[in-house]
C-alpha cells in the first residue's frame, strides 16, 4: 500500500505549455563535432555561475557527440534534423540554444528551416555560430547573453502532483531477460499506459522478442515467421512523441548508447535499463537506471548500478516502481549520472556513412 501511495502521488513539475517535467534544463545544442567543445564549455561556465537557479533551472546541459560533418546519406541528414528536434523540444528543456561552427552540413539557417517545416517555430530558441560571431570568447558571451534574457522571461514552472501516467518511459534490455523480469517490467509499463503515458521500447530490443512481455501490452499473437511481421516501428529514431501510448522506436543498431540517444530523443524523462555482463554508460540530459538479475552478480559490482532485481515478479515490480519514483523525484541519482559516466551518441543506421 505504502508504494502504491508513492506511484500515486509524484513530485513533478508543469511547465508552460502544460507538459509534465521531471527537471528543468537549459540545454546548448552543438550542431556537429566541431562545436561541441564550445558547448561543453559553455555549459561548464553557465553551471559554475549557477545561471538560472531562480527561475527553477536545475542545470546547462551542453552535448559532445561526433556528428553533423563526416557523413553522407539522406537518412543520416534526416535523423539529425528529427533527433535534434527531439532534443530542443524534450519535456525537461525549459530553454535551448543551438550553436553552429560555421561550416557544418546542417548549419543553423538549415535547421530553422527544418523546425519550421516540422511546425516548431525556431525563434523559441537561441542561436550562435563560433565562426560568425567572431570566434569561441565572443560565442560564449552570445550564448551567455541569450540565456540570460530567455530565463528572466521564463514562466516558473510549477509544483504538481501526478502518477506514473505523467511520464514517458524508456525500457531497454541488453539480454533476454528472465519471465519474472519482464513480467514486471510488463505491469510496470502497463500502469504507465493505462494512466495515460508513454512508453518507449527501440525495436532492436530484446523485450520485443519476450511473449511474456509483448502478450501482456500487445495481446495474444501467433508467432511472427520474420522480423517483417513483428511489431512495426511506430516512431523514427529521435523523432518526438506526440501522442502518448506504446511506442517502438526504430532502431537499426543495437548499441546501447546510440539506442539510448535516440530514446531520449522521443522525449523519455528516463531511461530503465536491465543491463548484463557489465554496467552501461549513463545519459546526460536524461537519468538511466540501471538495474540487473540475481544470475548477474557473479560479474557485476553492486555499486556499478542501481538494483539487483529478485527472483519474484511482485518483488521485481516493487523495487522498480520505488527505485523510478526516487529518481523521477530527483531524490535519488543513478550511479552512472553521479560519477558523470555519461555518453551522447547518434546512430548511422543501415545507410548513413562516414565520408
Amino acid at each position: 500500500q505504502t508504494q502504491r501511495v508513492e506511484v500515486n502521488a509524484l513530485h513533478l513539475l508543469r511547465a508552460s505549455d502544460s507538459r509534465f517535467a521531471t527537471e528543468q534544463v537549459a540545454l546548448v545544442l552543438p550542431a556537429s563535432l566541431c562545436s561541441t567543445q564550445i558547448a561543453r564549455l559553455a555549459a561548464e561556465r553557465l553551471n559554475e555561475r549557477q545561471f538560472g537557479r531562480a527561475q527553477g533551472i536545475s542545470r546547462f546541459v551542453g552535448f559532445t557527440h561526433t556528428e553533423g560533418c563526416g557523413f553522407g546519406g539522406e537518412t543520416m541528414y534526416q535523423l539529425l534534423h528529427r533527433t535534434y528536434r527531439g532534443y530542443l523540444t524534450h519535456p525537461n528543456v525549459a530553454a535551448a540554444l543551438v550553436l553552429e561552427h560555421g561550416c557544418e552540413k546542417v548549419p543553423n539557417d538549415v535547421l530553422r528551416h527544418q523546425l519550421t517545416a516540422a511546425g516548431v517555430d525556431p525563434r523559441r530558441f537561441g542561436w550562435a555560430s563560433v565562426q560568425l560571431d567572431g570566434g569561441i570568447a565572443n560565442a560564449l558571451d552570445k550564448i551567455e547573453a541569450w540565456f540570460a534574457a530567455k530565463l528572466a522571461a521564463l514562466p516558473v514552472a510549477t509544483a504538481t502532483t501526478a502518477d506514473l501516467g505523467a511520464l514517458s518511459l524508456a525500457l531497454v534490455t541488453t539480454a533476454p531477460v528472465e519471465k519474472a523480469t519482464a513480467d514486471a517490467l510488463a505491469q510496470l509499463a502497463s500502469q504507465v499506459l493505462h494512466r495515460g503515458g508513454t512508453i518507449l521500447v527501440a525495436e532492436s530490443d530484446h523485450l520485443l522478442a519476450h511473449r511474456t512481455f509483448t502478450t501482456a501490452l500487445l495481446g495474444a499473437t501467433e508467432p511472427a515467421l520474420s522480423k517483417a511481421e513483428g511489431p512495426h516501428a511506430t516512431l523514427a529514431y529521435g523523432q518526438p512523441a506526440i501522442a502518448p501510448g506504446l511506442h517502438i522506436v526504430a532502431t537499426e543498431s543495437e548499441h546501447f548508447d546510440e539506442n539510448v540517444t535516440g530514446l531520449a530523443g522521443c522525449g523519455a524523462h528516463a531511461v530503465l535499463a536491465v543491463v548484463s555482463d557489465h554496467a552501461r554508460q549513463g545519459h546526460p540530459l536524461v537519468p538511466v537506471l540501471q538495474v540487473a538479475e540475481p544470475a548477474q552478480r557473479s560479474c557485476i559490482p553492486a555499486d556499478d548500478i542501481d538494483l539487483f532485481l529478485g527472483d519474484r515478479a511482485a518483488d521485481v515490480l516493487g523495487a522498480l516502481e520505488h527505485l523510478l519514483v526516487r529518481v523521477v523525484q530527483r531524490e535519488r541519482i543513478p550511479v552512472a549520472n553521479a560519477r558523470g559516466f555519461v555518453d551522447f551518441q547518434l546512430t548511422r543506421g543501415l545507410l548513413g556513412l562516414t565520408t
